[in-house]
């Protein structure tokens, strides 16, 4: 069966208090919007239609959405019917049509399939939920049979309407064939003057046709934001849901309520994620590793049993297995780390490959290096990469020894074996078995 879903995301969010339309606010670093479209794309058969309003083009430039996505442009804000309703000319004959909104991003792939799953030809089906404070969401009008007859929103209910806590989360699904017969009956004779989606239920009971309601309690995957406060409790919700779904695959956390998942992470077992930990954009960590208080991880790949110690910071870098960072060291952009690379205290790994076992264990700036295996590179050195105009390379072969505090002008190679004397400015090449010294001669002068 095709499945076209529907993505209501034409609200300005006024009361977001950004510029910034509601539905490209940031979860987890990513659009609200993001989030919603990644869920819908795992359905089987599935096309999108995303409904936007004054903001299309910047919505459409800031999102990643299938190539098959029809984007719908809604003039005027007319309501949530008015919205759906400019979609019809495209939804396919016989299809189910499933409506979601672009800000409510927590909602679950297998949640939307339990409810096409519900849907056939003939019904309607809705998602509820139960509601402690129910203030400003439709509530869900049941007769005494329990049999559902509508759904008023809180604008048009009455007292005695606006106590019942089971509520609508605006998603529903039923046929297309439907859609095109009710969508035209919708009235905005209401307190809002808008054309309400959720009338759609009464021309359903009115036909005498089947609601299937699903409620799923108190769960919070149906919420939605429309202010700041409700997306931050979202990014908590959401940062707390993902720890736990690591959590599942053998992740531990110091404490799930002091990390954050801001992009496409994957995490292999057996890792140790201390508190106040970032991750963010494509970060991949394998098995065994751990990651220390404090520590922000984006865009990088971490091989097996890599230990980041705290308050580093890695970017767009490859770290190989059993190495380790930090503390307070910042590697990458662009680094790669093979095996068993040490990266110690305050030291800066910028644009460099650095060979198994090689060590900078203190205070060294690694600039546009290319360093061979087990070298070891003394505190205080400086790869002095950069003449004004261009950036240059510096290349250190096996086994090579920089003392502490030297400064390697490159463009430069430095051969394997070597030694390079501490508080030495080296700015020619150096051959392989060699110790070079750059210093000055040193004066003893008696003190008047």
């Amino acid at each position: 069966m095709n499945v076209d879903i529907i993505i209501l995301a034409a609200g300005e969010g006024k009361r977001m208090q950004s510029n910034l339309p509601k539905v490209l606010q940031p979860l987890g670093n990513k659009p609200l919007l993001q989030h919603v479209i990644d869920t819908c794309s795992q359905i089987n058969k599935s096309k999108l239609h995303i409904v936007v309003g004054g903001h299309n083009k910047l919505i459409q430039s800031s999102v990643k959405a299938p190539r098959s996505t029809n984007w719908v442009l809604q003039r005027k804000q007319l309501g949530t019917g008015h919205a759906v309703k400019q979609t019809l000319s495209s939804l396919r004959p016989n299809s189910c049509v499933v409506v979601v909104y672009g800000d409510g991003p927590l909602v679950r792939i297998k949640t939307l399939k339990k409810l096409i799953s519900r849907t056939s030809k003939d019904n309607l089906s809705l998602l509820t939920f139960e509601a402690s404070n129910p203030k400003g969401l439709g509530r869900i009008i049941r007769q005494s049979n329990s049999k559902v007859v509508g759904i008023v929103e809180e604008k048009d209910a009455s007292v005695s309407e606006r106590k019942i806590t089971e509520v609508n989360s605006g998603i529903m699904a039923t046929s297309s064939k439907n859609l095109k017969v009710w969508l035209p009956q919708l009235k905005n004779n209401n307190a809002a003057k808008e054309y309400y989606l959720t009338d759609v239920v009464s021309c359903c009971h009115n036909e005498e046709k089947s609601i299937t309601v699903i409620n799923l309690g108190n769960s919070e995957e149906l919420l939605g934001a429309n202010d700041a406060q409700e997306l931050q409790n979202l990014e908590r919700i959401y940062q707390k849901e993902m720890a736990k779904s690591f959590i599942e695959k053998g992740v531990k956390f110091a404490d799930v309520n002091r990390v954050d998942f801001r992009g496409e992470i994957v995490i292999g077992k057996n890792v140790f994620i201390d508190i106040n930990v970032v991750l963010q954009g494509n970060v991949s960590l394998g098995n065994d590793c751990i990651i220390s208080a404090g520590a922000v991880i984006k865009d990088s790949k971490l091989n097996k049993k890599v230990k980041v110690e705290p308050y580093s910071v890695i970017e767009n870098s490859q770290i190989g297995d059993n190495s380790s960072i930090g503390p307070f060291a910042h590697v990458g952009p662009g680094a790669e780390l093979e095996q068993g690379v040490e990266v110690g205290n305050f030291v800066e790994v910028k644009r460099s490959k650095i060979g198994k076992k090689t060590k900078a264990k203190h205070l060294a700036y690694i600039g546009d290096g290319a360093l061979e295996a087990e070298i070891n590179v003394g505190a205080g050195t400086i790869f002095v990469n950069y003449d004004g105009k261009n950036k240059n390379k510096t290349k250190v072969g096996s086994n090579a020894f920089i003392g502490s505090n030297s400064s390697l002008v490159a463009p430069l190679i430095i051969g394997k074996n070597s030694m390079i004397g501490a508080g030495s400015v080296i700015t020619k090449n150096v051959s392989e078995n060699k110790l070079a010294l750059g210093r000055s001669k040193q004066k003893n002068i008696k003190k008047r």
